[in-house]
């Protein structure tokens, strides 16, 4: 009897012991710090990047750093060369990216996995009031701001324009910060974005200024759409800004991902997944925009998904297109 349940102790243990070590071993290969790739300073990227490098020192015990990027773009090109750990892209910027299209100019960057959903961006717009913008059809001949090189809007409002027959005497690339500064100096006529509702930066201007926000109309969001398939037409509901208080705003939309490179250790990956749904109130603590982390919406994702947040999705029952498997 003795031995039998010494022979039993020794097998428990031994369980025990291969289980540990194996955890042991599968967190190896994980990163003891890591980088997100955000945008410039000031943005709802850099802000949204503080809450989640926040979750995971909480949570996982994993510091992070937030690094100052160009954008959605560039977060892409960085990804594939594996100089972050991870990667804040909209939909538009990720799949010309993976298809070689549009700015990728042909080269396909096919290193990126997506692993959750963040949140929508809204092609946004505003003007002090006393220079009577109020519409991008009224930009003909203006200086118009659209964000740092690399970034979604630089990428896109210059094409949004074109589409809607505007021809702006200027287009100036700069950080939101440098532009909303231009602009209060009265150096720039417009300064636009694309990021979640509401824009810090508007917020910020209508304390002191009377200003006029706006989006894209919906017919030149129609025809945008026939050529990006990936956007979607959305409205910025009244009352997010002083100046809409009675009425929503039409305007483009896209949804922004966190990307991962496709090494990234399953484990890891997984875990991270794991608990940014489990803590979304520290996100939501950064930004409210993250209301809109939920799992369901990881149907969304413009790239294939990272066989670790696959795992997670299919144990929460949520069925994956075939497009967004990995290979």
């Amino acid at each position: 009897m003795r031995k039998g349940f010494l022979g039993f102790t020794l097998a428990v243990l031994s369980v025990v012991l291969v289980c540990s070590v194996g955890f042991a071993q599968s967190k190896a290969d994980w990163p003891k710090s890591v980088t997100v790739g955000a945008a410039p300073v000031g943005g709802t990227y850099f802000i949204w990047a503080g809450g989640f490098t926040k979750l995971l020192n909480d949570k996982m015990g994993i510091p992070g750093n937030v690094e100052s990027t160009g954008g959605p773009v560039h977060n892409v090109q960085l990804i594939e060369g594996k100089k972050l750990d991870f990667g804040m892209v909209t939909n538009g910027p990720a799949a010309e990216g993976w298809s070689g299209e549009g700015w990728a100019k042909g080269k396909k960057y096919q290193n990126q996995r997506a692993i959750f959903p963040m949140y929508t961006t809204y092609f946004q717009m505003y003007s002090l009031a006393n220079t009577g913008i109020k519409s991008i059809m009224d930009l003909n001949g203006k200086s118009v701001g659209v964000g740092p090189v690399g970034g979604t809007p630089a990428t896109y409002w210059p094409k949004i324009l074109e589409t809607a027959g505007v021809k702006a005497k200027r287009i100036v690339n700069a950080s939101s910060a440098d532009l909303n500064a231009q602009l209060k100096d009265g150096m720039l006529d417009s300064n636009g974005q694309s990021v979640g509702l509401p824009w810090a930066t508007i917020t910020e201007v209508e304390t002191l200024h009377e200003a006029n926000v706006y989006g894209v109309p919906k017919d030149v969001a129609d025809k945008f759409i026939a050529k990006h398939p990936y956007f979607a037409i959305g409205a910025m509901p009244k009352g997010t800004y002083k100046s809409n208080k009675d009425h929503d705003i039409d305007t483009l939309t896209l949804w922004n991902f966190m990307v991962v490179h496709k090494d990234a250790p399953d484990d890891f990956v997984y875990e991270v997944v794991k608990k940014t749904f489990e803590n979304v109130d520290i996100l939501v603590a950064a930004h409210k925009s993250a209301t809109e982390v939920k799992p369901e919406n990881v149907i969304y994702s413009p790239v294939p998904l990272h066989p670790g947040a696959v795992r997670y999705y299919q144990e929460k029952g949520i069925k994956i297109p075939e497009n967004l498997l990995p290979k």
